[in-house]
């Protein structure tokens, strides 16, 4: 390698390297409500300047003037802004249908960029204590590629902010520690400060920082013979200096809570109401013992399994103590109170997400005293050296296949949250989730997105710099800024354009090959005879657009039989049509699920919140009967106050006793999905009206394949999709037995 390699500063290449690895493996999209919500927020202060934000289907908190707020803290949503404010300049570019494509994918950098930063650092932590500059890369490697921290870097979860945030607070208290100079006392205070803006449950962590920068402050004043009173006043002055940034930010967080919801201690840990009393409330739910247990040793959210080289701080954790008595009580007191914390919550296992998700913000704790093994002597040096890198090479195993998996869509398949040997499952048969990497039913082999390649072409280069520091005994440069920010702009830039060239422009043909690699992976249920994932793997396929939408439709219509009945053609649903002049409603024969033609109502975004109304002709209907309507609906910037709807009303034949009900609603944009509802009629109906609706919002929706039956015992009712929780014992099913869970 040239040497002018050497001049480029470690934490440029440790930045490229471990940035380009985890935007190879990020996902992409927002998966949960909760992440949705704080996304909300990010995107309502940059297009409108406000906090609160039009109601969803997964949160619709109500605060001051009737608007929706989010129930959690700004600190994410801080990080966010600047990441959405780059999407929308990019969509101005670049448009796709959906703004928030593009704003998903952008800000699903954040995480990425963040975990990166964490290794970063993490290196230079390991080098303030003192660990030897092969030891701090081998163990920045261990932590950045072994643990739980790089499948998180894929998510929208808080836990990549936390954890950056938890290892400044550590690294600032450390360099006051070693060097005596109050500008670090105040970096504490601000990192530990914005930890708790960015999650309450986390300010355990100011007690314990305060506390170590007293004792060091304490220490200090004794060692050089301060009498009483100037000791008191030195600590009063380092407390002030540690909390003055911790208070003001507990004071945004309270404006920010008055602004929202009237008072100044809500929305706060995920409530609008009083956090204390919802704190005491879910205390009374929690079972510690069981939550020890399962974080410890369960095999679905245990600690160790998930970032196995963690095992060892159970052993080189107590002789770290024997080196840094005081570092080693500090790291120790954060890993008790993350257990303390995550063990008192009744949802100590994070819900379904990948491992332990309320304790990846300890992660870096878990890993840097594994450093001392340098410290000893060569033949028990050589063997725990080896026990680490076996133990490394399965975290790296575990942490891959968590990297590609996607929770959410285990979670849709199966009905329950992710585990490892559940993952191993899904990914054996082909269903894993990549913005660059595809299969397709054509061919075994895995395609890969050019913009990966340069993401891979970036991690090898800088790569081979790293294996070059880890071969020398010593690594002693001239660093030069000037040329690591020159390396990192260089590469930045050439990312950025491979993003654009090869994501952002053909981003809904990116998006169609996951949908193929989901259907691609219903194939290989589908062989095993395991119909149950099959079909839910083409559902999600068809739901994202899919290229072999007819195959997929027909193994939906083979394994999900419908009821029969009479089937609505596009022209039946337009029989009576009331909508403002700004909505056109059409027959699509270019966007469609069934081969046939789809309804379409489209809205203007100028057009502001519309109410059209398209209406069948009425169909005889029998009193006291069960009916059922089935059929596929499609969304594209549904983004109003309202919903796009399908709705049944029935009456006597005159126009009396009628009744309305709404069978089906949605909103946002979604491709092709499936539903079927059934509804009892009334004793005095004769007729039953079913209507297309764009209540109270702009936007275009497609309605297609509607069929209108009756249900008897001759007739049952469509067959209900249903979690797949039968594997492992899933051996013994065959394609045409029922869809859904089996004995």
């Amino acid at each position: 390698m040239p040497k002018r390699w050497d001049r480029i500063p470690p934490a440029v290449i440790l930045f490229l390297f471990f940035f380009s690895i985890y935007a190879f493996t990020m996902s992409g999209v927002i998966l949960y409500g909760d992440e949705v919500e704080k996304y909300r927020v990010a995107q309502s202060i940059v297009d409108r300047q406000e906090f609160s934000f039009r109601p969803t289907a997964h949160r619709n908190e109500t605060g001051v003037s009737g608007h929706t707020y989010s129930i959690y803290e700004l600190g994410q949503t801080v990080f966010q802004v600047p990441f959405y404010a780059l999407a929308r300049i990019v969509h101005a570019f670049f448009p796709q249908p959906d703004v928030n494509e593009i704003g998903f994918l952008l800000v699903g950098f954040l995480n990425p960029v963040l975990t990166a930063l964490t290794c970063v650092l993490f290196f230079y932590t390991s080098r303030a204590l003192a660990f030897s500059w092969r030891t701090a890369l081998g163990l920045t490697l261990v932590f950045g590629l072994a643990t739980v921290a790089w499948p998180y870097s894929r998510s929208y979860t808080r836990e990549p902010l936390l954890m950056l945030l938890l290892l400044v607070s550590f690294y600032a208290a450390l360099r006051f520690h070693q060097t005596n100079r109050r500008t670090w006392v105040f970096v504490t205070g601000l990192a530990v400060g914005y930890l708790t803006f960015t999650k309450l449950i986390q300010g355990t962590a100011v007690v314990i920082f305060l506390l170590y920068i007293l004792w060091i402050v304490y220490r200090e004043c004794r060692r050089v013979g301060a009498d009483k009173r100037r000791i008191v006043w030195t600590l009063a002055r380092v407390a002030a200096i540690f909390a003055v940034p911790v208070v003001i930010l507990l004071v945004v967080q309270s404006l920010y809570g008055w602004s929202r919801f009237g008072t100044f201690y809500s929305g706060i840990g995920g409530t609008k109401y009083n956090p204390i009393d919802w704190i005491f409330f879910l205390l009374q739910m929690n079972e510690p013992s069981a939550a020890l247990v399962g974080l410890l040793v369960s095999p679905a959210k245990s600690v160790f399994l998930y970032s196995l080289p963690a095992l060892m701080f159970l052993v080189m954790g107590f002789k770290f103590w024997r080196r840094e008595r005081a570092v080693a009580a500090v790291m120790l007191a954060l890993v008790v109170a993350a257990f303390g914390t995550a063990s008192s919550r009744p949802d100590w296992d994070g819900g379904t997400w990948w491992g332990p998700r309320y304790l990846v913000q300890i992660t870096p704790f878990l890993i840097l005293p594994l450093g001392v093994i340098e410290t000893l002597r060569a033949p028990a040096r050589r063997v725990w050296l080896g026990a680490l890198g076996l133990l490394a090479l399965g975290g790296l195993l575990i942490s891959a296949l968590g990297a590609f998996s996607s929770e959410r869509d285990y979670l849709d398949v199966m009905g329950y949250g992710t585990t490892l040997l559940g993952q191993v499952d899904f990914f054996r048969h082909g269903a894993f989730d990549s913005l660059v990497l595809y299969t397709t039913p054509e061919s075994a082999l895995v395609q890969i997105n050019p913009y990966g390649i340069v993401l891979l072409g970036i991690a090898a280069l800088t790569g081979l710099w790293i294996a070059r520091a880890l071969r020398v005994q010593s690594f002693v440069a001239s660093h030069s800024r000037r040329v690591g920010l020159g390396v990192l702009g260089l590469a930045l830039l050439v990312q950025i354009v491979a993003l654009i060239v090869w994501i952002v422009i053909p981003y809904d043909r990116v998006q169609a090959k996951k949908a193929d690699t989901l259907f691609r992976a219903g194939d290989s249920f589908a062989m095993e005879g395991r119909v149950c994932e099959a079909v839910a793997m083409s559902l999600l396929s068809l739901e994202r657009e899919t290229r072999y939408q007819a195959q997929a439709l027909a193994r939906v219509e083979a394994l999900l039989p419908r009821a029969r009945g009479v089937t609505l053609t596009t022209r039946d649903l337009m029989a009576e049509i009331e909508s403002p002049a700004e909505v056109d409603v059409e027959e699509d024969s270019h966007i469609t699920i069934a081969g046939t033609t789809a309804l379409k109502l489209s809205a203007p975004k100028r057009a502001g919140d519309v109410i059209a109304r398209i209406q069948a002709q009425p169909h005889s209907a029998l009193p006291n009967a069960q009916y059922e309507l089935s059929g596929w609906v499609r969304a594209e910037n549904v983004y109003g106050r309202g919903y796009g709807s399908i709705t049944v009303s029935e009456d006597n034949g005159r126009f009396e006793h009628i009744r309305s009900t709404d069978l089906v609603k949605w909103d946002e944009t979604l491709g092709w999905s499936y539903f079927h509802r059934t509804f009892t009629t009334l004793p005095t109906t004769q007729r039953l009206f079913i209507a297309t609706w764009l209540w109270k919002t702009p936007g275009t929706i497609w309605v297609a394949d509607l069929r209108l039956a009756r249900i008897s015992e001759t007739n049952p009712p469509s067959t209900a999709v249903q979690p797949c929780k039968c594997f492992p014992h899933c051996a013994d099913q065959v394609p045409g037995r029922s869809v859904g869970p089996y004995p």
